[in-house]
């Protein structure tokens, strides 16, 4: 749950959700924190209405690295951290 979340950790879930939000104006799309990856990793350019910039890219980067890890969109707790090891085995 968002109250779950460290300053970090916040901080990366409130951008992901307005990248959501530019692209679908929702606040998490279904599979965001997939979509994300994929454009981090040089797959997409484009989410929705959202074009994907070089800014958006490092901006990610750099929250999930001071984050440590990946934000998530469970449906019975919402916004949920998971560190790399965890996000690697999730996103396989």
């Amino acid at each position: 749950m968002i109250e779950d979340l460290n300053k970090e950790q916040l901080e990366l879930a409130e951008f992901m959700s307005e990248l959501s939000e530019k692209a679908y104006n929702a606040g998490w799309m279904h599979n965001l924190e997939f979509e994300l990856w994929e454009a981090m990793n040089n797959r997409k350019t484009k989410y929705g209405m959202l074009v994907i910039t070089k800014q958006i890219l490092e901006t990610l980067i750099i929250l999930s690295n001071k984050a440590g890890g990946w934000i998530i969109f469970d449906q019975k707790r919402e916004e949920v951290f998971l560190n790399w090891k965890e996000w690697n085995e999730l996103s396989k």
